[in-house]
């Protein structure tokens, strides 16, 4: 049997910027094992962290926007917004 440790696993992304305080190279991946596995970014210098956002979400997201386009092409409005008394 394999030894996993269950400690959580630190990895750095070289090239990455802090999506807060900008810091280029000060963000890491960290992998969580047990006791539920958990995947985020965390910042080293800021303290900021990050989960990956949930695939059904940015499904339902484009979908809706999707579908705004369509509307737009079949009434002709183009984006533009209609104020009614």
């Amino acid at each position: 049997m394999r030894y996993q440790s269950e400690a959580p696993k630190r990895r750095f992304l070289a090239g990455v910027s802090c999506p807060k305080c900008q810091q280029m190279d000060a963000v890491v991946q960290v992998n969580i094992v047990t006791p539920v596995p958990d995947e985020y970014i965390e910042c080293t210098q800021c303290g900021h962290r990050e989960h990956r956002p949930d695939p059904n979400v940015i499904s339902a997201k484009n979908h809706a926007e999707d579908q705004l386009i369509r509307d737009a092409m079949v009434t002709g409005t183009s984006g533009t917004v209609k104020f009614k008394p």
